[in-house]
């Protein structure tokens, strides 16, 4: 028997029904796997020698897992010196987000880029910013702001000679990259899609952020202080394998990482192969992108956009239903997609929001897991956001073995909009309907999808089970979740949906002692306060406990052998 330690607390939540509670664990220091759980006087039993960690009135739980993040670009989009100007975050009101342009507009040195993210028209109730109206804001800035949704980017001109646009023209559309234009076909200032945001976020890097691998290591440390101890990276390419696996082999890396590699990534046919740290980064499955944001007009709905005054001030097209006009790929080339990438042991994962798409998504799922000998397989195909799903919707999807992460953000700070305002009540008001998907077998998680919301897993655990907006008014109560079955969303159905059950996900002998440390008991706790009460008190990876100072400092050590590989990666691909 090799070396013990034993961890004691006030109360541990396991997640695992076949022995829920436990006071005590055993963590074998040399694998960091959990030994032994159970009373303190069982564990001592199994480990009489091991010194004993007592945590005093601490809850231990299970590591939170955050199913659906984009860790490269939150870094460099919510981490200094960017500017979030989300409302949520700071910004509430539109002569908020313009006392900051005047600001730094004066503090800034004349041609130096400046960068925003999180610009939210619904909640402001502000037109689309377009290269016009930005000019005058920033006349001698180039100047790139990114839409909340992270669907759409608006940039002033100076910002078209930052893109090495001649005559501010840009490149053809493409499915992943969409530009408004004017008559003459001079850009309009606005983009579309994964595409145009890589490459404006790849222009715009080297002049704003002097080193994206020490914000990547502070976003790992944003997820880690919030009680996350694993991540899922639903828009990996390959050129950003060397920072990944550079930050993944670091000592006291607090995270581990799950990438969904994006299929217009050029390497994504390659193998990935991480030897000796697949334990902390592995490829788990391919990302595709079939619709875009409700909140712009680019979701794959079936209902029209109500013919209010925020709709038409926000420029969604008030009065039609989007429909099936809006997918990036048509129902074959997304058959098509899916067959160049399809791999027994690898997942699909399918970013679509409306109900009208997602009928074009589970027909194209059941297609080629019948073409493929998939059909009744531990497959695991994700969909991403799945926002207005029917129950019959969620059943099917069950029963061909898909799995759903859901966007807890959108029904918390859009809730009050979608509800009556942009569409009818029938609609809006079930917006995110995490019991039908429940019930339905799809296994759901929850996600913040990186710089689109803060990482705060306890809102979405508060959101699911109250169905509160942010402003407190209750949409679609029929669709809450118990707080048992919200928690399981952020551990055990993660580890699931990422195909790593057998590892993490649960307090159980066996598994990896990935651990989170809470002030209290949220079983015992007012459901509508759970965001102001739970506080995170630590976490351990493998046993460990996090040391984020010491960590950071490893992550200065060596970002500039890899910043610059950050900064390619996310530059545009050309096949």
């Amino acid at each position: 028997m090799g070396a013990h330690t034993i961890l004691q607390a006030a109360l541990v939540i396991t997640m695992n029904p076949t022995q829920p509670r436990a006071e005590a664990v055993v963590v074998d220091a040399e694998t960091g796997t959990l030994a032994a759980v159970g009373s303190l006087s069982q564990c001592r039993a199994y480990a009489p020698d091991a010194p004993v960690t007592d945590l005093g009135s601490a809850v231990l739980m299970p590591g939170f897992i955050q199913a659906h993040d984009h860790p490269v670009p939150a870094a460099v989009l919510c981490e200094q010196p960017a500017q979030w100007i989300a409302p949520f975050v700071g910004f509430p009101t539109w002569a908020d987000v313009e006392v900051l342009f005047d600001r730094l507009r004066r503090q800034t040195p004349t041609g130096h880029p400046l960068l925003f993210n999180g610009l939210d028209r619904l909640l402001l109730s502000i037109p689309m910013p377009d290269r016009a109206s930005l000019d005058k804001y920033f006349p001698d800035h180039p100047v790139l702001i990114f839409d909340i949704t992270g669907h759409a980017l608006y940039f002033n001109s100076r910002a078209t000679a930052l893109f090495g646009w001649t005559n501010a023209t840009p490149p053809p559309d493409t499915p992943d990259a969409r530009w408004s234009r004017r008559p003459d076909g001079s850009s309009g200032g606005v983009g579309y899609e994964t595409q145009a945001t890589l490459m404006a976020l790849g222009a715009f890097l080297p002049g704003v952020v002097p080193s994206p691998l020490t914000n990547l290591g502070a976003w790992y440390s944003t997820l880690a202080r919030n009680g996350f101890t694993a991540v899922g990276d639903l828009g990996f390419i390959s050129k950003l394998r060397a920072p990944m696996e550079q930050l993944a082999a670091l000592p006291g890396c607090p995270v581990r990482y799950s990438l969904y590699q994006t299929t217009y990534d050029p390497g994504a046919d390659a193998g990935l192969d991480f030897g000796e740290l697949s334990g902390m980064i592995r490829r788990v499955g391919y990302k595709i992108w079939m619709d875009g944001s409700p909140s712009i007009g680019t979701a794959a709905i079936s209902v029209p956009y109500l013919d209010s005054a925020r709709a038409r001030i926000a420029d969604v097209p008030v009065g039609t239903a989007p429909g099936l006009s809006v997918l990036n790929y048509t129902p074959d080339q997304f058959l098509s997609l899916i067959g160049q990438f399809v791999d027994k042991d690898l997942q699909i994962a399918t970013h679509i929001n409306g109900d009208a798409g997602i009928d074009v998504v589970l027909d194209g799922y059941q297609q080629a897991l019948a073409a493929h000998g998939l059909t009744g397989t531990d497959h695991r195909w994700r969909l991403e956001h799945f926002s207005t799903p029917s129950r019959q919707q969620c059943a099917r999807a069950g029963e061909l073995g898909i799995t759903a992460s859901m966007s807890p953000f959108q029904s918390l700070y859009w809730g009050d909009l979608y509800d009556g305002v942009i569409f009818e009540p029938s609609y809006g008001a079930r917006w995110q309907p995490y019991r039908d998907a429940y019930d339905g077998g799809v296994r759901p998680t929850f996600h913040n999808d990186g710089y689109l919301s803060p990482p705060l897993p306890w809102l979405n655990i508060q959101n699911a089970v109250t169905r509160r907006s942010a402003s407190g008014a209750v949409h679609g109560p029929e669709q809450a979740l118990s707080l048992h079955e919200a928690l399981e969303a952020h551990t055990t159905n993660a580890a699931w949906q990422q195909k790593r059950d057998h590892e993490i996900g649960s307090i159980e002998v066996g598994k990896l002692a990935d651990l989170v440390a809470l002030n209290t008991d949220p079983y015992t706790v007012d459901p509508a306060r759970l965001q102001e009460t739970m506080q995170v008190l630590g976490t351990w990876l493998s046993g460990r406990r996090v040391d984020l100072d010491g960590f950071m400092e490893s992550v200065k050590e060596v970002a500039h052998r890899f910043d610059q590989a950050l900064v390619g990666g996310v530059r545009p691909h050309q096949c």
